[in-house]
Formats: structure tokens, C-alpha cells, sequence
């Protein structure tokens, strides 16, 4: 009896190991995670995050997010007007700390809030998207082609 009930473990231990091992994609490379995740997420060109953008700005709405993932010496250089600096690197453990957000006089986003988020050329971005939606965020947005396409979309506007 003992015997038969060790097999049976054995075996359900091995089908959780193939099982287990069937749902993890292994990717070539960088480039295709990041072509994997954008098939996977929302993105946001340029003239209709300009659209967004300029009505958040307007209505000062408290559910419209926009965050800059890139470095601060990055950020520091130019960004995005209106947008706050949450680093790729921190951004799962700082989105829901209050500290950070009273730091920046904003309320800690919720998980219905609109966010949008960009690096430099959309694919950092793309992979930090897909984060916050496993955390729950509902309308989370990259912004394809990241401060690149924006800032030659639009070279007038004020570099903050």
C-alpha cells in the first residue's frame, strides 16, 4: 500500500514539473520579450496620447497618471511636462507607496486610474506595463515609441 502511494506522488510530482515547465516561455532575447509583451498590452501613439495628455492636463483629473520609467539623469535632461519619475527598476514597489506619491502631492494611483507610462524608445515601458497590469491596474498604457517619437512629435514643447 505504502509503495502504490509513493508512485502516485512520484507521479503527480512529475506532471506538475511538465506542467510547470510548459507554461514558462523562454524568449531569444530581449527584443523578443518585448515583442511578446506588446501583444499582450495597450499601447498609446503619439497623437492620441497628445489628445489625453492635453485633456488630463486641462481637467487636472486625479485618475490620469503619467509616468516617465527612465532614469533620473534621463528624466533630468527632459521629459514630459506633467510627468512624475517612478524608475523601471522601483516601479512595482513604489506604485502603491503612499510616501513616494505625497513626495510628488499626488494620491497613490488606483487600480482604475488611467496610467500611462513611457521610456525612452517604448520597449522598457511595454515590460513595465505589463507589470502593473499583473498587479490589477485596469487601463495601464505604453506609450509606443516612448519620449523619442513624443519629443519629435512635439520639439516646441517646453522640456521640463
Amino acid at each position: 500500500m505504502m509503495k502504490k502511494f509513493g508512485v502516485v506522488i512520484l507521479l503527480m510530482m512529475a506532471m506538475l514539473t511538465v506542467l510547470s515547465a510548459q507554461e514558462t516561455k523562454v524568449y531569444n532575447g530581449y527584443k523578443e520579450l518585448v515583442a511578446a509583451v506588446k501583444q499582450e498590452i495597450d499601447e498609446v501613439d503619439t497623437e492620441g496620447f497628445h489628445e489625453q495628455y492635453v485633456e488630463g492636463l486641462k481637467s487636472r483629473k486625479p485618475g490620469y497618471i503619467l509616468i516617465d520609467v527612465r532614469t533620473k539623469d534621463k528624466y533630468q535632461a527632459g521629459h514630459i511636462p506633467g510627468a512624475y519619475l517612478v524608475q523601471r527598476g522601483v516601479l512595482e514597489s513604489h506604485i502603491e507607496k503612499e510616501a513616494v506619491w505625497e513626495g510628488f502631492r499626488h494620491a497613490v494611483p488606483q487600480k482604475s486610474d488611467i496610467i500611462i507610462l513611457y521610456c525612452r524608445s517604448g520597449s522598457r515601458s511595454a515590460l513595465a506595463t505589463k507589470s502593473l497590469m499583473t498587479l490589477g491596474y485596469k487601463h495601464v498604457y505604453s506609450l509606443n515609441g516612448g519620449w523619442n517619437a513624443w519629443h519629435e512629435a512635439y520639439p516646441k514643447l517646453e522640456r521640463y
